[in-house]
């Protein structure tokens, strides 16, 4: 009877604590699932590294690895496309891509404008605009198929010369058009170098200078060879490049470009050495062009650190880094063409020299500071400089004069702002030209605010700009997606993208850091860069923009390499980030025979995936990694998600990956897009994003 009893109290309790425990469990499994298993692996290879437990997901030739890959993405994807609002983002993202805002090229030419526009069913229309009459002139429409992949006007406007690329890059040619008639001549130049971005004219309009293919595809770059217009192709000659002169000789990586000029009776030749942005320079008299025997002045070399050059009746105008990294403007009298004897017109400052273009009254010049462009008019010699006042601030993308007009061109873009073309009158004005205009699409509805902090321990100031919708109160209620600029010059200038109207419109804010970055050189330290975007997060959080639960953080350039170290370092400071890949272990270029392939791609330094520690709430993280596409090993990426996966103790955050490695997933731009931002609006609990059962 006791036993009876004891048997019903133990059911009674097991009845309670099986009424109670699930909510328990429940509350402690995680909304989105479980996560796939790890392979067996796991547990019975031994790794060098005893921290490193998960480096075998390094052998992407293991079947296993390649299976547990598939399994995360499926996973992943699984997770993404039940988000609610996810399919609303897609849809918006695909109205706002075919929109077409702005255009490609603007170059002025003895008062015709020449720039492109896109038709509704995507063909290319080539326009030339009369500036004093805005009256427009058709010279071109592209066939279905067909693009235009640069176009060249003659120095005089008589002409334009055209690259015209077909479907897949399969066929193009180079042709040639007459300007009063939009007639095209007869002229075929289906030799020219496919990835050539510019020819130079003879001031006469008579004859072009092209790169033409190589003869032997891989070897080299091509040589520059001069075309007479009318005449055949087998006529034209070589001047200068690859094989052209056994006195002058050239590298496979070496892309040689002409510059001409309508009162210059000379012809100058660039020569850029692969990714470097420092030049050769080599000069000649047009009238003493004589063929592959032609006798060109060699100018500079690459120790001159030439940025840029260009050519004005007797003058050369140099941009030059070798004194000071931000540049000098030099003068080089071509009568006595010494570099030694070029005098200096103009020096940076703070600012970073970018461009110049030579016209009629003055030198206007390009200059980034604080993340933005300014355009400083100074006198032929240097000797009276002024800063112009831009429409507003932002990124001036194309520049342009002609040396026989006053005043200046240029194309003005912000984040917020799609491009819109000015002219900077001779007496400073700026004026509006209407080349551009832009479809009222909502970002007249987008406020911008610049603000610029310091970084602690120095004086340097960081530029940060927030957009945000008119009439939102920036306080910690919003959603805040920060993002890098990075780079130098142009490059890490914010560029207007009509994609972010889809994030700004879910009531969130979106906020850029700019952070200098030469990716062509090796960093001094990994974390260079990583303080200022550190204290940039810190800042918007800090200042009450937002809080650390609604701050996310997304990356696909090269800021990418910071986001595992700003993950490992300060979990607290973000809900979640999104990455294109991930550089998680710092590769060692070492080539210790005491290491293998894979040892030689190890950590030796800082390390923020050996630096993640269990038990630690980290931000949720979806990470992205495309074979043959990152510039950092896919494992990287894997190693980190499986790491995230089993260290956090936050189970809400989710820790996703995807890769079309193993086959699993197919890549489309704008659906990914659409996946990352409904899961960083997801994981700072806006309303309407929220995963479906």
């Amino acid at each position: 009877m006791l036993a009876k009893q004891n048997i019903k109290q133990v059911f009674f309790i097991l009845g309670i604590w099986l009424g109670i425990c699930p909510l328990s469990v429940h509350a402690q499994l995680q909304a989105w699932g479980d996560y796939p298993s790890l392979p067996k692996q796991a547990v019975t290879v031994q790794t060098e590294v005893a921290a490193d437990q998960y480096r075998f997901l390094e052998s992407l030739s293991d079947t296993q690895v390649r299976a547990w890959m598939k399994k995360q993405t499926d996973f992943s994807n699984a997770v993404l496309a039940r988000i609610s609002g996810r399919d609303a983002l897609l849809k918006r993202l695909k109205v706002l891509q075919s929109t077409e805002f702005g255009a490609g090229r603007l170059i002025e030419v003895r008062g015709m404008q020449f720039f492109t526009r896109t038709t509704a069913d995507n063909r290319q229309q080539l326009f030339m605009r009369s500036a004093a009459t805005n009256a427009e002139r058709l010279l071109l429409l592209t066939e279905p198929g067909q693009g235009i992949s640069f176009f060249t006007p003659s120095l005089d406007g008589s002409h334009v010369a055209v690259h015209l690329l077909n479907s897949g890059r399969q066929r193009h040619s180079l042709r040639i058009i007459k300007t009063n008639d939009a007639s095209m001549l007869k002229d075929n130049l289906d030799t020219i170098a496919p990835d050539s971005k510019e020819i130079a004219w003879k001031p006469d309009s008579t004859t072009i200078y092209y790169r033409k293919s190589s003869a032997k595809p891989g070897s080299d770059r091509g040589a520059i060879w001069q075309h007479v217009l009318g005449s055949k192709l087998e006529t034209d000659v070589p001047l200068i490049g690859p094989g052209v002169s056994k006195s002058r000789r050239f590298t496979v990586s070496d892309v040689v470009v002409i510059k001409s000029s309508q009162n210059s009776s000379y012809l100058l030749a660039e020569v850029q050495h692969g990714q470097s942005q420092d030049r050769s320079l080599y000069l000649v008299k047009l009238d003493q062009i004589k063929g592959a025997t032609t006798g060109w002045q060699r100018l500079a070399s690459p120790t001159d650190k030439l940025k840029n050059a260009w050519l004005t009746g007797e003058q050369l105008y140099l941009l030059s880094a070798k004194k000071k990294s931000t540049g000098a403007i030099l003068k080089l009298d071509l009568k006595t063409p010494q570099l030694n004897t070029a005098k200096e017109v103009l020096s940076a400052s703070s600012d970073e020299l970018l461009d110049i273009a030579v016209a009629k009254n003055a030198l206007y010049v390009h200059v980034a500071e604080a993340g933005y462009s300014k355009l400083i008019k100074a006198e032929l010699d240097g000797s009276k400089k002024e800063e112009l006042t831009l429409p507003y601030s932002g990124r001036i993308s194309e520049l342009n004069t002609d040396a026989d007009t006053d005043g200046a061109l240029f194309v003005l873009e912000a984040a917020n702002a799609a491009p819109l073309s000015y002219r900077a009158l001779a007496g400073g004005q700026i004026r509006n030209v209407e080349v551009f205009r832009s479809p009222q699409v909502g970002f007249h509805r987008i406020a911008s605010k610049n603000l610029s902090i310091t970084k602690p321990g120095s004086n340097k100031q960081i530029a940060l700009t927030l957009l945000y919708p008119q009439g939102m109160e920036l306080d910690s209620k919003h959603p805040l997606l920060l993002t890098m600029e990075t780079g130098t010059g142009l490059s890490k200038l914010a560029k207007f993208d009509a994609l972010r109207l889809a994030w700004l419109e879910q009531d969130a804010v979106m906020a850029i850091v700019y952070v200098p970055a030469d990716e062509r050189l090796k960093q001094k330290n990994a974390s260079d860069g990583l303080d200022e975007f550190l204290t940039a997060a810190d800042y918007l959080v800090s200042e009450g923009y937002t809080s650390s639960g609604r701050l996310v953080t997304q990356e696909s350039g090269p800021g990418k390499r910071w986001l595992a170290q700003a993950i490992s370092q300060r979990p607290e400071l973000f809900a979640a980030i999104q990455s294109a890949a991930l550089q998680s272990e710092l590769l060692n270029a070492g080539n210790s025979k005491k290491r293998t392939a894979t040892d030689r791609g190890r950590l030796v330094n800082s390390n923020p995936y050996l630096s993640l520690r269990d038990g630690q709430s980290y931000p949720a993280a979806l990470i992205s990694a495309r074979f043959g596409v990152a510039d950092t090993p896919i494992w990287m990426s894997s190693k980190f998600v499986a790491r995230l996966q089993a260290a956090n103790v936050n189970k809400s955050r989710p820790a996703l990956f995807r890769t079309d490695f193993a086959n699993g997933w197919k890549y489309d731009a704008l659906a990914e897009q659409a996946d990352n931002w409904a899961f960083l609006l997801w994981q700072t609990g806006q309303k309407g994003f929220s995963v479906l059962p």
